[in-house]
């Protein structure tokens, strides 16, 4: 205990002596050096003063709780971002899909602008049969033709299976030749014809010559062609040329009926 009184003594003693030696230190400066020492510890001292006295009123703990009026501060600003973020977006889409109407009846009409006129010559095209495959030119023998164009995911296509079938050998007997044209799979064709007879009459055409035939890609349409090659008219299955040549057809079963 003693040694344990006698080193906290030789302690204090110590931290005295170095207090007196610093006040002597200070004390032996001149007057000038003396005031100017005590004004940039007064300019020290002040700094951190007002130092802690901002941070006390402008700064925020960070573990501490935000205030309520930040919240919803925070709160309003993601509301109106999204906002605007669902305007931006809506708008382009209706922008996009104004744009898209906008190619596709320009396309339309460019399609529209490269139909065969009709009393113009139908250039010569082939294809292969779709049963057994066989290269046929058509439109060379100078035999009048009705191009038919189905296709296989029209509803009404498929329902016009039926009368199309009835006139097929109608249409051999007058002369005509009927062709169902068409650049789908073989496949394919074969599953929508499975159920009628047409396989002999589907002609399966390149891409070019189906487009030069129809550039619009109608169905179920039809082309009848002349003798000589020319266009005589162009439509949907059902109109009035349709159903006048379905009349024709008709007349021609009844004639060969009461020739027979």
């Amino acid at each position: 205990m003693q040694l344990l009184r006698r080193e906290r003594t030789a302690g204090v003693r110590l931290r005295f002596a170095a207090q007196w030696l610093d006040h002597r230190q200070h004390w032996r400066l001149p007057r000038f050096f003396r005031r100017r020492r005590l004004r940039q510890e007064r300019e020290r001292a002040g700094r951190r003063a007002g130092a802690d006295r901002h941070d006390r009123r402008y700064r925020l703990p960070r573990s501490g709780p935000r205030p309520e009026a930040e919240r919803m501060m925070d709160s309003d600003v993601l509301a109106l971002i999204l906002l605007l973020l669902a305007l931006s977006v809506a708008l382009n889409l209706k922008l996009s899909l104004h744009l898209s109407k906008v190619v596709n009846s320009l396309s339309a009409a460019a399609k529209a602008a490269s139909l065969l006129p009709v009393g113009e010559a139908v250039p010569a095209f082939s294809g292969k049969l779709l049963a057994g495959g066989a290269p046929l030119a058509a439109g060379d023998a100078g035999q009048p033709m009705v191009l038919l164009f189905l296709s296989s995911a029209c509803p009404k296509c498929r329902q016009k299976l039926a009368e199309i079938e009835r006139l097929a050998p109608l249409a051999r007997d007058a002369g005509l030749a009927l062709w169902l044209v068409s650049i789908e799979p073989a496949w394919r064709l074969r599953r929508f014809l499975r159920a009628t007879s047409l396989a002999g009459s589907t002609l399966r055409v390149a891409g070019a010559d189906y487009e030069m035939l129809n550039p619009v890609m109608s169905s179920p349409s039809y082309l009848f062609v002349s003798a000589a090659g020319t266009l005589d008219a162009r439509g949907m299955i059902g109109d009035d040329d349709w159903r006048s040549f379905c009349e024709q057809m008709d007349e021609v079963r009844i004639a060969s009926e009461a020739s027979a």
